[in-house]
């Protein structure tokens, strides 16, 4: 599992890429920076689910696995996370 390895997270035309490590951390901190955005709250507990909860960081590595990106809409805007080196190869 690359769970150890970098992913970019960004959100486009409001934040800059960043490079983190996925870890539950820091899904945890990517949901506590945009869970104030206006959303629906049946949106608001997808998006909840889909980074803190207990399967998230797995739930993102095969997604991952099998795609570019993982892409989750929020509000009028999108969370995007995809590997930081698309090669494969450990960042």
């Amino acid at each position: 599992m690359r769970a150890d390895h970098e992913v970019r997270v960004e959100i486009p035309g409001v934040r800059p890429p960043i490079t983190r490590t996925l870890t539950p951390e820091a899904l945890e901190s990517i949901w506590n920076s945009i869970c104030f955005r206006p959303m629906p709250r049946p949106q608001h507990q997808v998006l909840e689910r889909a980074l803190t909860g207990p399967c998230a960081e797995r739930d993102i590595v095969r997604h991952l696995a099998a795609n570019p990106f993982f892409l989750l809409p929020f509000g009028s805007c999108e969370l995007r996370i995809s590997w930081a080196n698309p090669d494969g190869d450990p960042a």
